[in-house]
């Protein structure tokens, strides 16, 4: 009888962890600060890659910079903190 007790409730934990792996999935943030980055790198990745069609420009210059190199840098910087703030709130 104690055998299928604990054979019965090693099954039901392997259900659970089942489940629980099917319930929560990985691909998506589970926190509010897990969103919160998401969405800043997302918008960062938007920024460079079709918002330099919009930046796209010589003038003015920033710092010495042309424009465009200035708008390429400060977003990959800005996706650059914000990886490694996930790094080591979240991942951690």
């Amino acid at each position: 009888m104690e055998l299928e007790t604990s054979v019965k409730t090693a099954v039901d934990d392997q259900e659970e962890a089942m489940r629980l792996i099917k319930k929560h999935t990985y691909l998506l943030p589970r926190t509010k600060l897990g969103w919160t980055l998401t969405v800043i790198v997302i918008i960062s990745f938007l920024m460079v890659y079709p918002g330099l069609i919009w930046a796209n420009t010589a003038y003015p210059f920033l710092f010495g910079m042309p424009f465009t190199y200035v708008w390429l840098t400060f977003w990959v910087h800005v996706m650059l903190v914000a990886g490694i703030y996930a790094a080591r709130k979240l991942w951690v």
